[in-house]
């Protein structure tokens, strides 16, 4: 049999309806037709998004850092040697140059 890509609205609360009668998960896949993993899924209280942590290694410059070295570039029409000498950090050149464009 073939699976189903999502439950429909109706599913879902044939689900819940069947869980408020007392019915068992087992109970219910059985008359629903679906597994017992797609009835507990639907019965389990749902997590909230909790966005993935950053793979790789971490980032030397910030959003603040960035943003001031575009104004350089753009508004003091400085070369990407003297923003890397300007800025407070220990970055290489290609790194200023990535952030600029």
């Amino acid at each position: 049999m073939p699976k189903a890509l999502q439950l429909s609205n109706e599913e879902v609360s044939k689900i819940l309806h069947f869980k408020l009668l007392g019915k068992t998960v087992k109970e219910i896949s059985k008359l629903l037709h679906r597994s017992k993993s797609v009835i507990y899924h639907v019965l389990t209280p749902k997590t909230p998004y909790e966005p993935k942590l950053c793979s790789g290694r971490p980032r030397v410059t910030d959003t603040r850092s960035d943003r001031l070295m575009q104004r350089m570039a753009s508004s003091q029409k400085m070369s990407v040697r003297k923003i890397t000498r300007a800025s407070r950090l220990q970055i290489s050149k290609n790194t200023v140059h990535r952030r600029i464009i």
